[in-house]
């Protein structure tokens, strides 16, 4: 019928510190894939909102691929996606890219989160 196997503690403990270990790779893989989307999408954003809605575009802050004014206008690009003001725009291809951009922003923040707890678990 059913057996039951019993693990000791440090055979537990052992696996866990295994699977933290090949999860890290995972993780920065994921943060990579992450940050190279994103490049693409908000430049491909970027250019919708220019062409399609200027006075957005500068409310924004003029927002461009490599940022040299201040993290101000980063900041400013990031409420605008998690307060999902683009909804208000009605053009179907910037809420499309938008959406993209807020889920890459979530998917950041969690693999990021996995990666240190991850770090400072290998380094204790």
């Amino acid at each position: 019928m059913a057996e039951r196997i019993l693990l000791s503690d440090a055979t537990v403990r052992a696996a866990a510190i295994g699977l933290n270990q090949q999860m890290l790779p995972v993780f920065l893989g994921l943060l990579l894939a992450a940050a190279v989307a994103w490049i693409f999408l908000s430049k491909r954003l970027y250019a919708e909102l220019r062409k399609n809605h200027p006075v957005l575009y500068e409310t924004l802050g003029c927002p461009a691929f490599f940022m040299k004014k201040s993290l101000r206008a980063n900041f400013r690009v990031i409420r605008f996606l998690l307060r999902q003001e683009y909804e208000a725009t009605s053009d179907a291809s910037v809420i499309r890219l938008s959406r993209g951009l807020r889920s890459l922003f979530y998917m950041y923040i969690i693999c990021l989160a996995g990666s240190l707890v991850l770090l400072f678990d290998k380094l204790s």
